[in-house]
């Protein structure tokens, strides 16, 4: 699994702000090279808020600074380097990476109890059919 959480677990957090780098509208496949995120609030399995939030001018290396001090608790993204996964991880903010789609689609997965990526070895999820990648 990519990320610490399973998606009971996701059901059982009462309230939490979730960062998705956005790309054309859909799940920026690289973190590093993103400028715009949403960020969603939920509570209670419900989005009560959504924002964009621009980065830019940021070096990738400050955002967990940046989502630290925005109260992210979980960031969603295509891809990203160990080194950063680290610095998330060690400010405390979970990252599920892997993710492709529509933001919307990756966080109504989510909220449906789900988590918004596929198992490792068995291709990646477009919503609404599987396809493999090679």
């Amino acid at each position: 699994m990519h990320g610490v959480f399973s998606g009971t677990e996701f059901a059982l957090i009462n309230a939490m702000r979730v960062a998705v780098g956005e790309l054309n509208g859909r799940v920026a496949p690289r973190l590093e090279l993103t400028e715009e995120f949403w960020i969603f609030t939920i509570v209670n399995g419900a989005v009560v808020s959504k924002e964009k939030f621009s980065t830019k001018g940021t070096p990738f290396t400050l955002l967990p600074d940046v989502f630290s001090d925005l109260e992210i608790d979980l960031v969603l993204c295509g891809s990203l380097p160990p080194q950063l996964l680290f610095l998330f991880r060690s400010r405390g903010i979970e990252v599920l990476w892997g993710v492709i789609g529509s933001i919307d689609g990756a966080i109504s997965t989510l909220l449906s109890g789900g988590v918004p990526f596929p198992p490792p070895g068995r291709g990646r999820w477009r919503w609404g059919k599987r396809k493999k990648w090679r």
